[in-house]
């Protein structure tokens, strides 16, 4: 997860607005949901100073930030947050984006921005595979900022089977296998929470964590949240309801992770 996640100014960060799908045609997309988190802190990482002053400049309030569930149409603008987020060796691969938007889209959320060709958030590197919001305004595009990407297992913690995909996905009606997603399972999995290092301590990390914590707890479809972190934000993930559950053993990334959770169930109004 990136470190802009909890390091944030408060008085930067924005409020989000419905989308404008939402507001020109009344449709709605699918939930989104979210679980396990890679939350790779260390500095350097991903998240180094800007590559654009303009832009990192550029006040988060000045931007209309709107959730809006990701497609397989979004694959080009997914890709392009991960490259820009993380080193190599802890993306997440194009083939697995296509799996994951392709299999169950309805677990992945998108923070976007509408905009316009003439303002420098133009400059950000998702905003060349950006597509118009609605008919009505053609020259203006929705921007992707910040992403949750995720799919569902049946374990209650992250495991390096739930992170893969099946070989053979395409040409199967039934996944029965260990590997990715899994339909009936109880838990999201986050395979990639990611936001523009253009916007470092602007808080897209935790506008887009907070709205799809959200939609988790009334959607229905899970009993909890898991997510992967590094000890040092264990105290973050704490003060946010979870739990630390023990080491994790999964290697991506180099491993070194530790399990957190956060139990649904126990947060319901009622419950």
């Amino acid at each position: 997860m990136p470190p802009d996640v909890f390091g944030h100014d408060p008085k930067d960060e924005a409020q989000l607005t419905a989308s404008p799908e939402s507001q020109s045609s009344g449709a709605t997309g699918q939930e989104g949901y979210n679980e396990f988190i890679i939350h790779r802190g260390d500095e350097g990482l991903g998240f180094g100073p800007s590559m654009n002053t303009e832009v990192n400049n550029k006040a988060l309030s000045d931007l209309h930030p709107y959730v809006q569930t990701l497609s397989l149409s979004d694959l080009e603008s997914c890709v392009a947050l991960e490259n820009a987020t993380f080193p190599e060796h802890e993306r997440c691969t194009r083939e697995k984006f296509i799996y994951r938007l392709t299999t169950c889209p309805e677990l992945s959320l998108g923070l976007f921005s509408t905009t316009a060709p003439d303002e420098p958030t133009a400059l950000l590197p998702t905003y060349p595979h950006s597509r118009p919001p609605d008919s009505a305004s053609p020259t203006k595009k929705s921007t992707l900022l910040a992403q949750v990407i995720a799919t569902k297992c049946a374990s209650t913690g992250v495991t390096d089977e739930s992170m893969e995909y099946p070989s053979d996905w395409r040409a199967r009606v039934l996944l029965s296998d260990r590997q990715g997603h899994q339909e009936h399972g109880r838990t999201i999995a986050i395979h990639s929470l990611a936001a523009l290092p253009e916007f470092k301590g602007r808080g897209l990390g935790k506008i887009v964590m907070k709205s799809y914590m959200q939609r988790m707890e009334t959607s229905g479809i899970a009993d909890r949240i898991a997510l992967l972190a590094h000890d040092h934000l264990i105290n973050y993930y704490e003060a946010l309801g979870f739990h630390c559950i023990g080491k994790s053993a999964v290697q991506f990334g180099g491993g070194e992770w530790v399990n957190m959770l956060y139990t649904i169930t126990e947060s319901l109004p009622g419950s």
